[in-house]
């Protein structure tokens, strides 16, 4: 059933914005972000209302308590440096409270929709598997091995001629948001920062030269990912498949290994190329198509399913329920667990409220928490590229193979693995250097796509839009779409015979042939 989006009853236009606030933002809440995407049809992808998602945790559960504690650390620690999270003693603190609080939330919650081990968590055989090297990761297959962020985000993309640099202009360091309560109740109300500007227009880079302004958004200097407020940085602005088209090409100029599934792998045709189907340009084509075919079946979910509350609400609703305003107070029922936390308490030691500290300045975009868009999109592409490429091929030798290739294909200089560099004071970070960790030969092709894919998805929860559940359940929900569209593509190429295989984010190995998906989705 469709609903009148336009008929919801708009918020109140306080507190105040700025005296100096765009023309025109001060007389007008933000629109609500695409709302009836979700009841759109589909003719080359999935039907959106044949994809469910299960339920998110409750608001009053222990589950989103113990993922907000992880959302308060990742503010916490948002301009910490990579480099240095192996040691850093506050990275420590977060590891020793935050595996904690979901081995509660795991032990204690029986509420549906709550946290799962495994799908939510990471997992060894021994149960949940919080330390430095997991911490917040997604558990995928590989995922733990090399540093936190993707060997794709840390080197650049050769694009024909073209290079696509990896480097980003950063937000400034320790410039956070909606922590008091004007700017939270402005955000609620109007969806809007101080100026009037909405989550797509926020954080706007002209008001460094607006002397009436005089807000400082951004770094002097651009830079590779180096801290988690930069990554994100990365997914508060990307085009949604970029992450993975530049990833599709980095893997074609290294002349990574097919899937044993592809026709052309090897010297299996003397006389036929991959070009149009299974070439390049095919890849291209589908690790892109997949991305607005995942937004349909996601945006059924967030309006018209679900309607999950965004992080910011619960801080909000925490504030409330703990302080109030004046002598009134909300009885919300909300989870010690979160509360109490040590880092809830860091949170109120630095600002002063227990409000959710934001990186983008209108805080949340105007949709729905559950699920995920960025992750939904990662999780399509990421299976389209595991699919078409060796997931289990070692990256260390094809990077050292491609870097000695006496005549390579494309002008980029192609290095080992990397790691995020060192922070050299202020807003400065050295250039990525060598990852030479004990685990170096284990990174592999599939985990560190998986590893990108986690990175997205994670990188909206360091920027305090979303919830661990939302990203780790939206992944899976890409990755059916993109089965789906695999399936009906192996009905539709000539060459024979033909499979995509991979090993999907559960740790299922995965077959695709003759329009049959083995083993079918649950």
């Amino acid at each position: 059933m469709r609903t009148s989006f336009e008929r919801v009853r708009k918020g109140l236009l306080v507190p105040a914005f700025a005296p100096t606030a765009d023309a025109g933002a001060a007389s007008a809440v933000a629109k609500f972000t695409s709302p009836l995407a979700g009841a759109a049809t589909e003719e080359w992808g999935p039907d959106p209302t044949g994809l469910e998602m299960p339920p998110a945790p409750g608001i009053n559960s222990l589950s989103s308590a113990a993922e907000m504690v992880e959302l308060y650390w990742m503010a916490l620690l948002r301009d910490k440096p990579l480099h240095d999270f192996a040691t850093d003693p506050d990275v420590a603190s977060a590891v020793a409270e935050v595996g904690p609080v979901f081995q509660t939330a795991l032990d204690q919650d029986r509420a549906r929709g709550r946290l799962k081990l495994g799908q939510d968590l990471p997992a060894n055989v021994s149960g949940l598997d919080l330390r430095q090297e997991t911490l917040f990761r997604c558990g995928l297959h590989d995922e733990a091995f090399g540093p936190l962020v993707s060997q794709f985000f840390l080197r650049d993309t050769p694009y024909g001629v073209q290079t696509i640099s990896a480097k980003q202009t950063p937000y400034v360091r320790e410039k956070d948001f909606l922590t008091s309560r004007d700017d939270w109740l402005r955000a609620q109300n109007t969806g809007k920062d101080r100026w009037g500007r909405d989550y797509g227009s926020c954080n706007n880079y002209a008001d460094q030269i607006d002397p009436a302004r005089g807000e400082i958004y951004y770094a002097s200097s651009p830079r590779f990912i180096s801290t988690l407020r930069d990554l994100a940085r990365f997914v508060n602005r990307d085009a949604l498949h970029q992450a993975y088209f530049n990833a599709a090409l980095f893997l074609d100029a290294i002349n990574a290994p097919l899937d044993d599934g592809n026709p052309y792998k090897g010297v299996r045709k003397s006389r036929e190329g991959a070009f149009a189907t299974l070439g390049g340009p095919d890849l291209l084509t589908v690790v892109s198509e997949v991305a607005s075919r995942a937004l349909k079946v996601v945006w059924r979910q967030k309006w018209l399913v679900h309607r999950r509350a965004r992080p910011e609400v619960y801080g909000g609703m925490i504030e409330m329920q703990e302080v109030g305003v004046g002598v009134s107070k909300r009885v919300y029922g909300l989870q010690r667990l979160a509360i109490d936390s040590v880092a809830a308490q860091r949170v109120r030691l630095q600002h002063g409220t227990n409000f959710l500290p934001m990186a983008f300045s209108a805080g949340s975009p105007s949709h729905p928490a559950y699920g995920a868009g960025h992750a939904t999109v990662a999780g399509a592409c990421v299976t389209v590229l595991k699919a078409w490429f060796d997931e289990d091929a070692r990256l260390e030798p094809l990077l050292a193979q491609a870097a000695s290739a006496s005549r390579r294909k494309e002008p980029v200089v192609i290095q080992g693995l990397l790691q995020p560099g060192a922070h050299l004071g202020g807003e400065n970070f050295a250039d990525p250097a060598a990852y030479t960790g004990a685990d170096a030969g284990l990174i592999t092709v599939g985990g560190e796509l998986n590893k990108l894919a986690a990175n997205v998805a994670m990188g909206r929860s360091m920027g305090g839009v979303h919830w661990r559940s939302d990203n780790t359940r939206s992944l899976r929900l890409g990755e059916r779409v993109a089965m789906e569209i695999l399936r009906r593509r192996t009905l539709e190429y000539a060459e024979r015979p033909l499979s995509f295989t991979f090993r999907s984010f559960d740790g299922v190995f995965i077959t695709i042939s003759e329009g049959q998906i083995d083993p079918p989705p649950a």
